[in-house]
């Protein structure tokens, strides 16, 4: 395994391009694994408690993961011992730490040889609150890494450790404009990363969770332990989703004290391939049944160009008063209450009063 200066920077000139469109992900990083001499390349995070799964590889490394995860080896990855020296140090060559002896004797690196996988680069490509780690994997027929080629790991390592950086943040910012967007429509969202913990909440959700029905450690919680569980049965579905054209995934319940329970959808956004490098992957957007819905009166005019005073009676219309009420109650003559009616049936498509609530309870701006 022989480092391409010249490819390689040609190839780090692709990460940068990834950023913007993660469909070049995936290419980008099997030009820096052609680059470096490497049978294949890989990023690996943990997926639980001392265990690690494959988040994005390079083609050709497919048999050996799905043999990696078939037979659990994400439990018991001998390479885990190299995490305290690769922290300290960014990059590591497997051969500094790992025997001939135990190359020979391990069963996971008998497992590794059965696909013609020798020993490997790692780099620490971990953003402030996540964990990633690029691995190089070399051939078993070809020489291990060499150390006179660690001034060029180190550049794939920082140019990757930017772009994971900067593409979390970009994400971040879009995320958090969404949040936003959803608080200006009165309606509370959650947004989760691609392990389905909770990365963002708006004003509105939080005001929603209280007492038993809350946000631990990054989780929700409910106060009836198997609505919890449906919860993160049905979050994982949406998380598992090939994307935001996926089947809706069914509603959640979660019960309240002396109230009717909050309504909970899935949606998941972007694409399984940028979630390695994402802020946020899904999202659940939450209603609540015991809300009245105000509508603003600007939001009618521009929607569908009422005039004030019909604006005004529109909203009497949609919450259930009839013509007569609306003229004794508020001194407007009846036929004139009618002639607006008219017009607001027209100008919004309708044709009676159950129409037109059912259209405004559509509207959450």
């Amino acid at each position: 395994m022989r480092v391409n200066a010249g490819l390689l920077s040609q190839a780090l000139d692709q990460v940068q391009a990834a950023i913007f469109e993660p469909s070049l992900w995936l290419p980008t990083i099997e030009a820096i694994s052609r680059a470096s001499g490497a049978l294949g390349a890989n990023i690996m995070e943990p997926s639980g408690r001392g265990a690690f799964g494959a988040a994005l590889s390079t083609e050709n490394l497919d048999a050996l993961l799905e043999g990696y995860v078939r037979d659990d080896w994400g439990s018991r990855d001998f390479r885990a011992n190299l995490l305290q020296p690769l922290h300290r140090s960014g990059v590591v060559l497997e051969a500094d730490f790992v025997s001939k002896e135990q190359f020979e004797r391990q069963e996971y690196y008998r497992f590794m040889r059965k696909y013609g996988v020798g020993d490997c680069v790692l780099m620490d490509i971990s953003p402030a609150k996540d964990e990633l780690y690029f691995v190089l994997q070399s051939s078993l027929t070809d020489d291990s890494p060499q150390a006179r080629d660690m001034q060029h790991f180190h550049a794939i390592r920082t140019r990757l450790l930017t772009a994971v950086q900067l593409a979390q943040h970009l994400d971040a910012s879009k995320v958090m404009g969404m949040a936003a967007a959803f608080q200006t429509s009165n309606i509370g969202c959650i947004f989760f990363d691609r392990k389905g913990l909770v990365t963002l909440t708006n004003p509105k959700a939080e005001a929603l969770f209280t007492g038993d029905l809350r946000i631990s450690r990054g989780a929700v919680r409910a106060g009836v332990p198997t609505e919890t569980a449906h919860f993160q049965r049905e979050l994982k579905i949406a998380l598992q989703a090939p994307g935001p054209s996926a089947e809706t995934v069914s509603a959640v319940r979660l019960s309240r004290p002396g109230k009717r329970p909050l309504i909970v959808r899935f949606e998941r956004f972007g694409t399984q391939l940028a979630d390695v490098f994402s802020h946020s992957c899904a999202m659940a957007l939450i209603e609540d049944p015991d809300e009245e819905i105000r509508l603003k009166p600007e939001t009618l005019m521009a929607l569908f160009d009422l005039t004030p005073a019909e604006t005004r009676i529109s909203l009497l219309v949609a919450s259930g008063m009839s013509a007569v009420d609306i003229a004794s109650q508020h001194g407007i003559g009846y036929e004139t209450v009618r002639s607006h009616i008219r017009s607001i049936f027209q100008k919004t498509g309708t044709g009676r009063q159950s129409e037109l609530s059912a259209l405004f309870g559509k509207i959450r701006l």
